[in-house]
């Protein structure tokens, strides 16, 4: 049995959760010294899975710099410590697979805040019920420690432990270190001694540092929350990391001819991301190259469709049409990568294709969404009535995420006679959260039409009350009827009762006189 396996969906999701939190701080935090981080490991800033589909792809560090081809792998924590997950007799599964020695491993320290668990149970009849939600806003907290893996490899790991079976029963290794427990400086370094002083209130610190570490900070220097003190390893400084806004000399080159798969990975997306047609011939016979990893050849496709404007159809025909899913699943997303028209063409004709199991259907879903446009978001809005219901939340979900590139379509999504369409467009719209003035004349406009549609109606009675207060205090007069339905709404969305609603125990079973 897989690792995986034995950990429990919520908990597993939380440490997807936690680990793409984790990644999007790093890249933020990269910014201020230059760096254009971008995802290389695909999904490592999302928490997008394919459950039924294991997908056994090239392990490789989470971000990459385009700018200056820099890689970055993100292991984020709940408490700082320098500890990676690790097996000794899978070599795949090594702390430091797929990496080199000029990589660095980030450790972003991030808290769950307003940690909201709620649930309900109970019976009626035949049928139970159990549900729960959990609502984390996440945080990162104090300072980014980054090391480079050529430093980690020259000294011993100090221990290792095997976590607990919900947990995968995995094995984690560790580097002793020290951290700050404040912001401040650093007042004093006396052989093994060290004196900081917080910066809230001046209040003093010493501590004697274990002769096996050594201290990484100097007198007078700046410190924050989290920073390593002490270790046996040394953190890369701001200075170590700065971007210098150009690859080495012969960069690209060295990636594609390389002999480490995740190189050669890198090379190819970095090529695909700057458009370099120069290493058009390459990257071709990487995709021709039938001995070359699966998850380097699609990679390869994508480029020769986004740069070299090849056919999609052409190229990706056989990967769609392979006996393994896995590769069909990594297809359809890799068409994604390409983003061109034919692309999202393709990527919608899979989604109308009933025939096609869930997985790339989903996939489909998932990836018009990232590459977003009026084309792509139209085909989302058409799924809201596909006979699939999963496949219509995956399309809510995915279209949610484009934000205000969908609102126009939306919004005339709410006119829409078929009502699964015009319900879709509505709860798309209230999930985008906030509201921009054009939007709000457009749904005033429509109650003022004296015959807005029924989805129209449930949008504005399920928005914030004060942008939509005067127009709606107009229908008092013209139309009563929705005037009382609106704030009718309003007073359920505003009531404590709200918040824990839901449909009764066997809404959602079906029929118990269908066959099933």
């Amino acid at each position: 049995m897989p690792p995986l396996a034995l950990k429990p969906d919520a908990s597993f999701f939380r440490k997807i959760a936690l680990g793409a939190v984790g990644s999007r701080h790093v890249a933020q935090d990269l910014e201020r010294l230059g760096h254009r981080m971008v995802e290389l490991e695909r999904g490592a800033m999302d928490t997008k899975l394919w459950k039924d589909v294991k997908r056994k792809r090239v392990r490789i560090p989470d971000l990459v710099c385009e700018l200056c081809g820099l890689r970055i792998e993100s292991r984020a924590k709940t408490r700082p410590d320098l500890s990676m997950s690790h097996s000794s007799s899978d070599h795949e599964r090594a702390w430091d697979f797929g990496m080199v020695n000029a990589d660095v491993i980030a450790f972003p320290v991030c808290k769950a805040g307003e940690d909201e668990q709620w649930s309900a149970g109970r019976l009626q009849e035949s049928v139970s019920y159990w549900h729960e939600r959990n609502w984390i806003r996440w945080h990162a907290e104090g300072t980014v420690n980054y090391v480079r893996v050529a430093r980690f490899r020259a000294v011993s790991r100090d221990g290792e432990t095997t976590k607990g079976v919900t947990e995968g029963s995995e094995t984690s290794v560790t580097w002793k270190a020290w951290f700050s427990s404040r912001d401040g400086f650093v007042e004093s370094v006396t052989g093994q001694r060290i004196t900081t002083v917080r910066a809230s209130d001046g209040h003093r610190y010493t501590r004697t540092v274990p002769e096996e570490l050594r201290i990484t900070v100097a007198v007078g220097e700046e410190i924050a929350l989290n920073q390593i003190l002490a270790s046996r390893v040394r953190p890369e400084t701001d200075d170590d990391l700065r971007c210098p806004g150009v690859w080495p000399e012969g960069h690209l080159s060295q990636l594609l001819a390389s002999r480490e798969r995740t190189q050669r990975f890198t090379g190819v997306k970095l090529a695909r991301l700057r458009r370099k047609d120069s290493v058009w011939a390459t990257v071709a016979s990487l995709e021709r190259d039938r001995e070359e990893d699966m998850y380097i050849r699609l990679e390869a496709a994508a480029y020769l469709v986004a740069v070299r404007g090849e056919s999609a159809e052409h190229l990706f025909a056989p990967y769609l049409a392979s006996p393994d899913q896995q590769i069909r699943l990594e297809a359809v997303i890799s068409l994604g990568e390409a983003g061109t028209d034919e692309c999202v063409r393709m990527l919608s004709a899979i989604l109308d294709d009933h025939q096609r199991p869930y997985f790339a259907r989903s996939a489909a879903a998932w990836s018009l969404s990232r590459i977003g446009g009026l084309e792509a978001c139209s085909r989302l809005v058409r799924a809201f009535a596909d006979v699939d219901q999963d496949l219509r939340e995956e399309a809510l979900e995915g279209i949610v995420t484009l934000d205000s590139d969908a609102v126009p379509v939306l919004l005339a999504g709410l006119q829409e006679m078929e009502p699964a369409i015009a319900a879709g467009c509505a709860e798309a719209l209230r999930q985008h959260g906030a509201v921009s003035d054009e939007t709000l004349r457009e749904l005033t406009a429509q109650l003022a039409s004296g015959n807005p549609s029924v989805w129209a109606v449930w949008l504005v009675g399920h928005l914030p009350r004060e942008p939509l207060a005067g127009a709606v205090a107009d229908l008092q007069e013209t139309a009563p009827e929705l005037h009382y339905a609106i704030t009718l709404l309003w007073s359920f969305v505003e009531s404590w009762i709200a918040r824990r609603w839901e449909l009764q125990p066997d809404a959602n079973l079906p029929d118990r006189n269908d066959g099933r």
